[in-house]
C-alpha cells in the first residue's frame, strides 16, 4: 500500500508540474505576441531613421564615402584595362554590398571572391553568379555545398594545393554533372597555404588537366601579409618578389603546355604592383570599400597617409564619464570591435582636435582616455548619451561581429542589410 501510494503521489506531482509548465509557456507566448518588437535578431534601425535613433553599438557604412572608394579603385585600375577586378567579399559578407561594388567598378569587375563556403552561399543566395572561393575547401560536406551552388547555376571556381583535394572536388563536380574551375594556389612567401616548389605546381597542374569535373584556370598567388607594408618603396620591393615567383610559375606552366589563363592575387594595399606587373590577370582588393585604422597607416606615393576614405564605422554611445580619470566609457567593447590590428580610433572632429586613446574595458565596454596635459585642462569630455563613431582597427573581423549593416547618407539610414555570410566560416 505504501508503494502504491508513493507511485500515485509521484504521478500527481508530475501532472502538477506539467500543468505549471503549460501555463508558463502560454504566459510567455502571450507576452511575445503582445510585444512583437522584443527580438534579439531585430535590426538596430529602420530605413528612414535618423542616425541619432540607431541603437548602439551598431555597424554603419557611409554610402558617399563607399561610392568614392569604388570610383577611385575603378579609376586607378583603368590604367591597366586588361586586368580584371574581383572584389573580395570577406570584408562585408553581404550580397547587397557586392552588387553595389560590381555596379560602381564597371566593366573591369569580374565576379567576386569569398574565403568561406558560407560567404559564397550568401553571395549566391543574393544573386551573385560568378564566385571564386579563394581558399581550399577540404571537408566533404563543404565541397558538396560549394558544388551545389554550381549545380544551381553559379559559376564557381576554387583553389587547390593537393591532388587528394583536387580529386575530391572533381568527383563531387562529376557526380552533380557540373564543371568547376580550379586555381593552383602557390605559396608566394606568406607560408600559409599554397604549393612551395614550381615542379610540384606542374605535377598538380597535370593532374588537374586529367581530372574529370574540373577545368584548370591558372594560379592564385596572393600574399596577405604584405597589404600593410607602410611605404611605397617597401611595397614595390616586397610585392615585387611575389610577382617574380608568380612569373616563374606561369612561365613553367606554359612551357609544360599547361593552361594558365588566370593569375589572381593582390589586395587593397598591394593591388597596384600586381596590376602593373604584366603577370596578373586580376586583383582581389576587399577592404578598399570600407577602410580601417590599419590601412590608414599606409603611406602613398604623394606622401599622404591612407589610400581609402573611411566608410565603415562602429556607432557607439557614451555610457559613463569621469573627469577624475580623464575618461569616458562607451558601449563598444570586445564584442563590438576587433582589436587584432590595434585599437579603433576616434576622429579628432569629435574631440576638438585632441587625440584620445581607446582601451578595452572588457566585452561590453570601451574606454576613451584623454591625455592629461596641463595645457588641455579643463577637460572637455562628451556628456553621457553622446553618440560617437569609431574607426575600426581591422574592418573584416569587426564586420563579422554584426548581424546588420546600416547604410546611411548624410544623417539618414538609407538601407538596412543583413550580413548573411557572418560567423566563423562554416
Amino acid at each position: 500500500m505504501k508503494h502504491a501510494f508513493s507511485l500515485t503521489t509521484r504521478w500527481q506531482r508530475s501532472a502538477v508540474v506539467q500543468q505549471l509548465q503549460r501555463r508558463t509557456y502560454r504566459a510567455a507566448r502571450n507576452v511575445t505576441a503582445a510585444l512583437p518588437s522584443l527580438s534579439a535578431s531585430r535590426a538596430p534601425a529602420r530605413v528612414g531613421d535618423s542616425l541619432h535613433d540607431v541603437d548602439t553599438p551598431a555597424l554603419l557604412v557611409d554610402l558617399n564615402a563607399f561610392e568614392r572608394n569604388c570610383s577611385k579603385l575603378a579609376w586607378v585600375m583603368s590604367l591597366w584595362p586588361k586586368v580584371n577586378i574581383r572584389p573580395h567579399c570577406k570584408a562585408h559578407k553581404t550580397a547587397e554590398v557586392a552588387h553595389l561594388q560590381l555596379k560602381l567598378l564597371g566593366a573591369q569587375a569580374q565576379g567576386v571572391c569569398c574565403q568561406k563556403v558560407s560567404e559564397a552561399e550568401a553571395m549566391a543566395e543574393g544573386g551573385i553568379t560568378d564566385i571564386l572561393l579563394s581558399n581550399e575547401v577540404v571537408a566533404p560536406r563543404k565541397i558538396s555545398r560549394l558544388l551545389g551552388l554550381a549545380a544551381a547555376g553559379a559559376r564557381i571556381s576554387v583553389c587547390v594545393e593537393s591532388e587528394e583535394n583536387l580529386r575530391a572536388v572533381g568527383t563531387e563536380a562529376a557526380r552533380r554533372g557540373v564543371q568547376v574551375g580550379v586555381l593552383l594556389e602557390v605559396n608566394v612567401g606568406q607560408n600559409r597555404c599554397g604549393i612551395d616548389r614550381v615542379e610540384d605546381v606542374l605535377t598538380l597542374g597535370q593532374a588537374a588537366v586529367r581530372c574529370e569535373g574540373v577545368k584548370l584556370l591558372g594560379i592564385q598567388a596572393y600574399h596577405g601579409g604584405l597589404q600593410h607594408v607602410r611605404t611605397p618603396a617597401e611595397r614595390v620591393d616586397k610585392v615585387g618578389q611575389v610577382v617574380e615567383k608568380a612569373r616563374s610559375v606561369v612561365a613553367a606552366m606554359k612551357a609544360a603546355g599547361l593552361p594558365c589563363d588566370v593569375v589572381t592575387g593582390g589586395g587593397s594595399g598591394s593591388y597596384r604592383v600586381e596590376a602593373a606587373s604584366g603577370v596578373y590577370t586580376e586583383v582581389q582588393p576587399g577592404s578598399f570599400c570600407f577602410g580601417d585604422a590599419d590601412y590608414a597607416r599606409n603611406t602613398q606615393e604623394d606622401g599622404s597617409v591612407g589610400e581609402w576614405e573611411q566608410s565603415l564605422w562602429v556607432h557607439t554611445q557614451v555610457m559613463s564619464r569621469s573627469e577624475a580619470r580623464a575618461m569616458v566609457v562607451v558601449d563598444a567593447g570586445m564584442k563590438a570591435i576587433s582589436l587584432d590590428s590595434g585599437p579603433p580610433r576616434l576622429p579628432t572632429s569629435f574631440t576638438d582636435g585632441v587625440q584620445v586613446e581607446y582601451q578595452s574595458g572588457g566585452d561590453e565596454h570601451g574606454k576613451l582616455l584623454w591625455p592629461q596635459a596641463v595645457w588641455q585642462l579643463p577637460l572637455q569630455l562628451p556628456p553621457v548619451g553622446t553618440l560617437l563613431k569609431l574607426q575600426p582597427g581591422h574592418c573584416d573581423p569587426t564586420t563579422n561581429m554584426y548581424d546588420w549593416l546600416m547604410a546611411y547618407r548624410g544623417e539618414v539610414v538609407e538601407d538596412v542589410w543583413s550580413i548573411r555570410g557572418r560567423g566563423p566560416g562554416a
